[in-house]
């Protein structure tokens, strides 16, 4: 079937079907339009309004069509005219083709004249640069003049004729296609000393340059000249490199670089200043880094403000003087201080030079200075992290050595001080003391507060290791105390207060420790770093560790002199001889008091510790005697009279140590144990013995069986296997009974040979 004829059917059925949707919407609307009786008035005026609809409608699509044959009309003609241009177009080319057919004849026929316009060229250079060449040495002559007298600016435009002439005929030659390299060898030599006349000159400019930031407070116009000759040899040098990519050819001496020179110069400049002002030395003065850096910082400062102020109108915007300045004194100062430091560094130095880097140098000292408007962020650290971390090392380990050799000092004059004929000194409260804890704290203080000026960071390292060295001290100072004791108990003649100097060392210890808390709570604030926090807290926990050790021992020391002195007392209770003397205990009380009188010049820690030391190990002495066995007895009133013996007693050596430490013999004091034991001796029914070891074990279950077993032989009306049978009974039935871990008492310093039951 054609297409044609399918289309147009389809065409006529969509008519169709269009129609008879418009009749079908065209009579629901009058349906709509009609539906009650007074509608039927307005029929005529539905008619109008139908109609006017109709008509705007109808000019609308005539509107529309009109447009797009317009549309159509102005296509048709554009695509006539293109068709005109193409025509024209193929034309052309085709005359083109036939003309360029012709052009290799023609270039030989024109060879003649391209080889005559090649001698004309250079002709007419020749001629440009004749008068330069053959006055070449009177310009020589005057450019070396001009130089010599300073006016530059002439020099180079001379200099400048020079080089071109000698340039331009160069290039000529360049440009032949045979080139003889005599002729060129030959012209370079003629032109020789027009380059040993650019150096002379760039000699001047630098001598100028160098002396930049004092020339351009009196004379800154020759800054503006050196700065003008190098920007026109800049220029030249991009022009020759410009010509070389088209031509290869590149004058001699080119590119000269001299801005490039310039900053390098300006930069020397700048190195020469910071390290020309080092006016002494370490030997010469011992303050020599301080001033050394102050004189810097000075320098700086006036040489920024100069800068900012003089320099900037004198020096072309794009070489942004201000800002590349900064940066070479920045840099060159680093590598100055890197010099120092490689140098070596000693004690304070190290202080002086972390302190001027880290807080002088980017504070309002220097370069964040309100008046120089420098963004310090941009500078980035003087010196690398490497290096400092480095020299803070270095100084931690001086101050490590500083706290070696000046605690050894310390303790050599502490330790003289021990073998005086005097009493050590006392404070407001009586305290014996020495003037070592108050030279810990101000060095320990001297040295935080130095390290405060460095950084906080620094402070924090400082702290921990004064700790470790105060810790670390405890050690020599323990050795050198018992040193001392070694030599008084040798010759207890030679040294005449000993007791109070214990006393003293005993307080000094507290001291330590109390001048540690203050620094710990003065310089220490916990939240920083998790790691530092945890070392400060470390140490601390271990040097209040070993200063209570250290304070132990010399209690020890205190009491080991009078139970020396006591030694024949206490051998002497609970025998035959302690059965009707009295004498034994009225000793050790009297003794005891003297030595409280002694103990009072302790501080009250050291007094409380000395006194329950005192007591725990009388009443250990006392309970030992009791359980070693050294009365025979018979009958059942001399049980009596021992055990009332020994409460007499007890009760003396209670009222002794309530005098001075009242609340130590009223809870559950060691003197109970000695009452408890009498309470045993005491009983007059052996049946009844099991009730009094029952209560005996339960106040004290570190009691062993040995102990009891010298108790009741002790009482000797009981055989010893009774005794064993009986003690048996008892430990196994408390066991028992015995839940959860038990308190120690003076029981488990007491240990009973078995000699004693044989």
């Amino acid at each position: 079937m054609d297409p044609k004829l399918e289309s147009g059917s389809t065409e006529k059925m969509d008519v169709g079907e269009a129609e008879s949707e418009a009749v079908a919407r065209a009579t629901l609307l009058v349906a709509n339009m009609l539906q009650r009786p007074d509608q039927l008035q307005k029929v005529d005026q539905y008619r109008r309004r139908v109609q006017r609809k109709k008509a705007s409608v109808e000019a609308m699509l005539k509107t529309a069509m009109q447009s797009q044959l317009d549309g159509v009309r102005t296509g048709l003609s554009q695509l006539q005219a293109a068709l005109v241009d193409l025509k024209e177009i193929k034309s052309g080319l085709t005359e083109m083709e036939t003309s360029l057919v012709r052009v290799p004849e023609l270039s030989e026929q024109l060879y003649e004249c391209r080889e005559e316009y090649v001698r004309h060229s250079q002709y007419a250079a020749a001629m440009e640069n004749l008068k330069h060449i053959f006055t070449v040495p009177e310009s020589v002559d005057k450019t070396r003049k001009w130089i010599a007298e300073g006016k530059l600016l002439y020099a180079h435009q001379c200099l400048m004729d020079l080089e071109n002439s000698r340039d331009d005929l160069l290039f000529e030659l360049h440009k032949l296609p045979h080139q003889n390299p005599n002729d060129t060898r030959m012209l370079k030599e003629y032109f020789a000393d027009v380059q040993n006349l650019s150096e002379d000159l760039g000699k001047q400019v630098w001598i100028i340059l160098q002396r930049t930031l004092n020339t351009v407070r009196k004379e800154p116009t020759q800054i503006v000249t050196a700065l003008r000759i190098v920007e026109r040899e800049e220029r030249a040098d991009q022009f020759a490199l410009q010509r070389q990519k088209g031509s290869g050819f590149l004058p001699p001496g080119r590119p000269k670089k001299w801005r490039e020179k310039s900053l390098s110069v300006l930069e020397g400049a700048v190195a020469q200043r910071i390290e020309g002002n080092q006016f002494e030395d370490r030997e010469g003065s011992k303050n020599w880094l301080i001033k050394h850096l102050e004189v810097i910082r000075l320098l700086l400062l006036e040489d920024m403000k100069v800068i900012r102020s003089l320099c900037v109108p004198c020096f072309p915007p794009h070489y942004d003087i201000t800002n590349r300045y900064v940066q070479m004194y920045h840099k060159s100062l680093a590598a100055h201080l890197i010099e120092l430091v490689d140098g070596g560094l000693e004690d304070n130095e190290y202080v002086s030079l972390l302190s001027w880097v880290l807080n002088v140098y980017g504070g309002k000292e220097l370069m964040g200075h309100p008046t120089l408007n420098i963004n310090v962020a941009k500078l980035g650290p003087l010196l690398d992290n490497k290096v400092l971390d480095d020299l803070i090392s270095k100084y931690l380990q001086n101050v490590n050595t500083n706290y070696d050799s000046w605690m050894a000092r310390a303790l050599e004059l502490e330790e003289k001080e021990w073998y005086r004929s005097e009493p050590p000194q006392q404070d407001s409260d009586s305290h014996y003391k020495t003037e070592l804890p108050q030279l810990i704290h101000d060095m320990v203080k001297q040295n935080l507060d130095v390290a405060a000026t460095i950084s906080s960071e620094v402070q924090v390292q400082v702290l921990i290791s004064s700790l470790a060295q105060v810790r670390l001290f405890a050690s020599k100072y323990g050795t050198a105390v018992t040193r001392y004791k070694e030599t008084y108990y040798s010759d207890r003649s030679q040294i005449q207060y000993f007791t109070t100097y214990i006393i003293a060392l005993a307080n000094s210890c507290q001291a330590i420790v109390d001048v540690v808390v203050t620094v710990k709570s003065q310089f220490w604030k916990p939240g920083g770093s998790q790691q530092n926090d945890g070392k400060i807290a470390t140490e601390f926990d271990a040097l209040l560790t070993v200063y209570q050790r250290l304070r132990d021992l010399m209690c020890d020391y205190l009491l080991e002199e009078a139970l020396v002195d006591l030694q024949e007392q206490f051998t002497a209770l609970l025998t035959p001889r302690w059965l009707n003397n009295t004498e034994p205990m009225d000793t050790i009380c009297l003794t005891l008091s003297d030595y409280f009188t002694d103990y009072s010049h302790l501080h009250q820690k050291n007094f409380d510790h000395v006194v329950q030391l005192s007591l725990n190990t009388v009443a250990v002495r006392y309970t030992t005697a009791i359980l070693q066995k050294r009365l025979n007895l018979k009958t059942q009133e001399d049980r009596k009279m021992v055990a009332e013996r020994i409460i007499v007693e007890t009760a003396k050596l209670s009222n002794v140590f309530e005098q001075v430490a009242p609340d130590l013999v009223k809870f559950d004091s060691p003197c109970e144990v000695m009452k408890g034991l009498a309470e045993v001796i005491k009983v007059s029914d052996v049946e009844f013995l099991g009730l009094e070891l029952h209560r005996l074990l339960r106040r004290y279950p570190d009691m062993t069986s040995d102990h009891l077993t010298a108790l009741l032989l002790l009482r000797g009306d009981l055989g010893r296997l009774e005794v064993r049978q009986r003690v048996a009974e008892i430990m196994e039935e408390m066991r028992t009974q015995r839940t959860g871990p038990s308190h120690k008492s003076i029981f488990s310093h007491i240990h009973i040979s078995t000699s004693l039951f044989t």
